[in-house]
């Protein structure tokens, strides 16, 4: 497995010095309806467009790599189980292929999961929760630390670490990051709401309103500042978690934001209360900023 030469000697002690490269273990060729796959198989969806190009490579090519399996744990005279290569697996089945190349290992259930897990680890072909997930076993089926869980990998600690917060997300949210309804960095914007019903109300505007991952990082950093969700005009929006207050403009505030929009033209937020605070300007176009700095005696800095 070419991916798994990157994690060096934290691999080795996780599969307890097992070698998975060719060497010198034979190559037999095994039918593909002997195969079953991997049920500890972290990866819970395929792209078929994926799946045929592979197929289309393997009709002219044929598997250049082989899967590697295990005999089937039940003890079933002739078949075998998938440890790692589900893709050329699926792919070859695609391609009409009866017979597969494989390498029969002896490994434990835990080894499986190790192989599994790490391969499309390394191979960066795991959605951002199906890595998280793939993570959070490696972590609990084999007692690690998040930061040997890192060196085995061959990812850094901070980046585990962001991984596995997707899991702390709700059901919901998940699926829709499962689904790339959403992206890993609109789910980590997510997480920086602490609210649950804030949470729930921005992934919600995510979906409806195709926010940017700036966009949905702008909102989770006026919750963090205020107390609640800017509201679509850009007055606050009280967060829908139980005894969280509604944040109010002072009047003189909310009268000033009232004048500045008609004055300009454009939108304008004003958050904070008389003594301490900030004004935002958005503009949607170059011509706007271009009148806007104008207004304020600046010529030259747009242009």
């Amino acid at each position: 497995m070419a991916g798994a030469r990157g994690l060096g000697r934290g691999l080795d002690v996780l599969l307890k010095g097992m070698s998975v490269e060719r060497d010198s273990h034979e190559v037999l060729m095994l039918k593909l309806e002997d195969v079953r796959p991997n049920p500890r198989q972290p990866r819970l969806e395929f792209s078929r467009e994926a799946l045929d190009d592979l197929a289309s490579s393997i009709k002219e090519q044929g598997v250049i790599q082989p899967i590697l399996v295990r005999n089937a744990p039940d003890g079933s005279l002739h078949g075998y189980e998938l440890v790692a290569g589900e893709r050329r697996l699926r792919a070859s089945k695609l391609a009409g292929l009866r017979e597969i190349p494989a390498i029969v290992r002896e490994v434990t259930d835990e080894q499986s999961l190790a192989l599994a897990l790490i391969e499309n680890l390394q191979r960066e072909n795991l959605n951002a929760l199906e890595e998280a997930k793939g993570m959070d076993q490696l972590l609990h089926t084999f007692g690690l630390s998040q930061e040997a869980l890192a060196m085995r990998v061959g990812k850094s600690r901070s980046a585990v670490a962001n991984s596995l917060r997707l899991l702390h997300l709700s059901p919901e949210i998940q699926e829709s990051l499962s689904s790339e309804a959403i992206s890993a960095g609109h789910a980590r914007a997510l997480l920086a709401v602490a609210d649950e019903g804030a949470r729930l109300e921005l992934w919600r505007r995510i979906i409806a309103s195709g926010l940017s991952v700036r966009d949905a990082e702008a909102q989770a950093g006026y919750f963090k500042e205020h107390g609640a969700l800017p509201a679509q005009d850009g007055a606050a929006q009280p967060s829908a978690g139980p005894g969280r207050r509604k944040v109010v403009l002072p009047q003189e505030l909310s009268s000033l934001q009232k004048e500045l929009r008609q004055r300009f033209g454009l939108k304008v937020s004003v958050g904070g209360d008389p003594d301490r605070g900030k004004v935002t300007f958005s503009y949607g176009s170059a011509q706007e900023l271009r009148a806007l700095l104008s207004q304020w005696g600046v010529t030259d800095a747009a242009d």
